[in-house]
């Protein structure tokens, strides 16, 4: 792995944010896979970032809002609307 500062490191960024959101086209996910492999300062970007976003997933929690928040949201979404 090379050691070096990435010379594409805003293309890699770039590239990773699209894989993240699902947008990446299969080149662009070939590209990345191959690099991060040989790339140091990527491959830890990727392992920061893959860390980052999971302690994030742990932290959120679903929760379903009260009903009456929901029975007051529709009554001022209706009011609203009906200029």
């Amino acid at each position: 792995m090379k050691e070096k500062p990435c010379v594409d490191h805003d293309y890699c960024v770039s590239v990773l944010n699209l894989i993240i959101d699902g947008e990446a086209n299969e080149l662009e996910k070939t590209f990345f896979n191959t690099h991060v492999k040989e790339c140091l300062q990527c491959s830890e970007y990727y392992s920061i970032d893959q860390a980052i976003r999971e302690a994030i997933r742990k932290k959120l929690e679903k929760k379903e809002a009260p009903q009456d928040l929901i029975h007051l949201l529709r009554i001022k979404f209706k009011e609203s609307t009906r200029s």
